[in-house]
């Protein structure tokens, strides 16, 4: 008799168990997204600079490989821009922000940061060298700092939202 009170003891324990679980997971997954907005933020901004660095490679890489087998400077360089910055849509769309938005929304928005990028910073480099005379590096080196601040924004609630 005590064995049966004690096994009715236990079911009833892990009926309440049971009830308590079933309101558990909202709490849980509440508590989950805000751990991932708050962690996830930081993830984001850790991904999207390790993938600029990994890019950067890539896009050496590809260049030295290209003038390797005797291509011209500037075909050289355009493929290595091309596949540096497939690298980068990719990793940042699937890996870093882990977009689900419509991909040639995305692709076409890429390419006009891409733009954008290229003819503000040929515009700043040279703007700061004639105004301040600063060395073109220096305005470069700005130019990549602001880029890489307005790229991760644009990226984040822009490009692949």
């Amino acid at each position: 008799m005590t064995n049966a009170k004690a096994q009715l003891e236990e079911v009833e324990g892990f009926a309440t168990v049971l009830d308590g679980a079933a309101t558990e997971p909202a709490a849980i997954q509440r508590d989950a997204d805000e751990s991932e907005r708050a962690g996830g933020f930081l993830r984001q901004v850790f991904m999207y600079y390790g993938v600029s660095i990994v890019q950067t490679f890539v896009e050496f890489g590809v260049f030295a490989l290209m003038k390797a087998f005797g291509l011209a400077v500037g075909v050289s360089n355009g493929i290595a821009v091309v596949c540096s910055g497939s690298f980068n849509f990719l990793m940042n769309r699937n890996i870093t922000f882990r977009a689900s938005s419509n991909f040639w929304r995305s692709v076409a928005l890429f390419v006009l940061l891409y733009v954008w990028n290229f003819l503000f910073g040929t515009w700043f480099i040279d703007a700061t060298s004639a105004a301040f005379g600063w060395p073109q590096v220096a305005g470069k080196l700005i130019t990549m700092v602001m880029q890489g601040i307005w790229g991760f924004c644009l990226c984040k609630w822009v490009i692949f939202r």
